[in-house]
């Protein structure tokens, strides 16, 4: 059996709003030839700018914080802005869930 990687090399592109019709049994693993990994969903590794904002997303949970308005303020008062360096809006970052499926 060959090396785990950390990511599923197999996955479809999922950084679109619809997502793929593609993918299916075979793809993703041979039956009685696999090891389910946590990360054999993901078609790469996170980036540093998902890693920041997960740990972000993490901390304000464990406060309790569930309102999307309380989310998005103390994303912004972390500083930890979007891709383009924006400060978040509600409906940019419920784009930003939608497209990257978290």
């Amino acid at each position: 059996m060959e090396q785990i990687k950390d990511f599923n090399p197999w996955l479809p592109d999922t950084q679109q709003v619809i997502p793929t019709k593609e993918g299916g049994n075979g793809q993703i693993h041979v039956p009685g030839q696999y090891q389910n990994v946590i990360w054999q969903n993901r078609s790469r590794v996170p980036d540093s700018f998902e890693v920041a904002l997960i740990a972000a997303l993490e901390e304000i949970f464990d406060r309790g914080t569930e309102e999307l308005e309380q989310i998005v303020t103390q994303l912004n008062d972390k500083r930890l802005f979007d891709r383009s360096g924006d400060a978040w809006t509600e409906k940019t970052f419920c784009h930003f869930l939608k497209v990257n499926g978290f």
